[in-house]
């Protein structure tokens, strides 16, 4: 038997993309010692509606499955990263209805290996940053034809255009001068265009159409921003986000029927007053500024590794999520962690920031994308993938003598979780 870690994106859906890898440094830490459990990063569609994520991921896993790259007896762990939570709850969510349609394709050797899922800055009841942005045609409008003319612009440049563009911009824009997500998409446009041998150049290749096929799935369907809004228009389809007290409590009890062991890590940073405004300033003041009716609550949760409690406000967020929207199924599973929304997928702020000269390199960069003042570090950030390993390894081999409650399955309380230790 084999424990298979999933490691689900979240708005984007890219496991790498240019110099960008979604989850940046991961696997170094969930594999050093003697942890060799496989890590699988699905890609994912970038914009498209929950349901539609949720559906394809479920086709991807029915083909690891299939292939055996996943055997039947082996378990399977999820993780989520803020929408790819919604993904994976939504799959909880079909892989129900499947099992109560009695569907000819029966979900219940998907489910009988499913241990756990963890969500990480998931915005469980959606954001106010979804809000403030697609809350009007006009805004939705505006960023499809935004999204349509970058796509236009890159399929005309081709290649060469967008890597003579790439470096036009460095030359411009010194990395010492500007911000880590300029530098990312700087770095990217640099990379779809090489004149160096055949293996370069094809690299550069999948580069350009990587990104390209990234910026029509967008143009085509940027449906999970009606996903992620609190408070969408009457006629939006069902989201996770939006689930009312019946569908909650259905929630709950399906992963307790199943024994699929839950938690959330829940993220915060505080503003930052930084002058002139960066990008986390500009999108925390969003986040924060008058959240709708259903964030408009206070949460007390303990902090993750220690014993205090902080209250969270709807103003609080990560710079993405209000921090009261990341808080499922319940307080005792949530547990608060320091950081901004891209700090804890390994883009914080980088020991040895990359040099000018190698940006052409085929590795990828670590960039602080949302630099905001949490403080976030890579010992934090070791400590947080070695605890979500922990807590997969813990849950590891249900017990077979464990009592069961008329009709078979077995009693267990998922409100338990498994201590935490602090790392040598």
């Amino acid at each position: 038997m084999t424990s298979h870690l999933v490691l689900v994106p979240g708005f984007g859906g890219f496991d790498a993309l240019g110099s960008l890898r979604y989850y940046h440094g991961v696997t170094e830490v969930l594999q050093a010692g003697d942890d060799e459990r496989p890590v699988h990063y699905f890609t994912n569609l970038p914009t498209a509606s929950v349901q539609t994520r949720a559906q394809a991921l479920q086709s991807w896993l029915s083909e690891l499955r299939n292939r055996r790259a996943i055997a039947p007896e082996d378990e399977i762990h999820l993780v989520g990263h803020s929408t790819g939570g919604l993904d994976l709850r939504q799959l909880l969510i079909n892989l129900r209805n499947q099992q109560e349609q009695k569907c000819a394709d029966s979900p219940l050797p998907l489910l009988k290996q499913l241990r756990t899922v963890q969500f990480i800055s998931t915005p469980h009841q959606g954001t106010a940053l979804a809000h403030r942005l697609g809350s009007s045609l006009p805004q939705v409008l505006a960023s499809r034809l935004f999204l349509r003319v970058m796509y236009e612009g890159a399929r005309g440049l081709r290649g060469v255009g967008l890597g003579v563009l790439g470096r036009a911009l460095m030359t411009l824009s010194p990395r010492q001068q500007t911000a880590d997500w300029i530098d990312a998409i700087i770095d990217t446009l640099v990379r779809c265009y090489s004149r160096e041998a055949s293996l370069p150049r094809a690299t550069a290749r999948g580069t350009y159409f990587d990104l390209l096929r990234w910026l029509l799935h967008m143009t085509s369907d940027f449906t999970v921003i009606t996903d992620l809004d609190p408070a969408p228009a009457s006629l939006a389809p069902p989201s996770p986000a939006h689930a009312g007290d019946a569908e909650l409590a259905a929630e709950a009890a399906f992963i307790e029927e199943h024994h699929i062991q839950v938690r959330s890590i829940v993220t915060v940073a505080p503003p930052s007053k930084a002058w002139p405004p960066t990008l986390f300033n500009v999108l925390h003041a969003l986040t924060a500024f008058n959240p709708p009716q259903r964030l408009r609550r206070t949460r007390q949760l303990r902090e993750l590794w220690t014993s205090k409690h902080q209250v969270l406000r709807p103003t609080d967020n990560d710079g993405i999520v209000n921090s009261v929207s990341q808080v499922w199924p319940d307080e005792a599973r949530s547990h608060l962690l320091q950081g901004d929304h891209a700090d804890v997928i390994g883009h914080f702020s980088a020991q040895c920031p990359p040099s000018q000269a190698s940006v052409a390199a085929t590795t990828f960069r670590q960039y602080d994308l949302l630099n905001s003042p949490a403080g976030f570090d890579q010992r934090r950030f070791i400590r947080l993938w070695k605890d979500i390993g922990r807590f997969t390894a813990s849950q590891q081999h249900r017990e077979a003598t464990a009592p069961r409650p008329r009709g078979g399955a077995r009693i267990h309380h998922i409100g338990s979780a498994p201590p935490h230790r602090a790392d040598s």
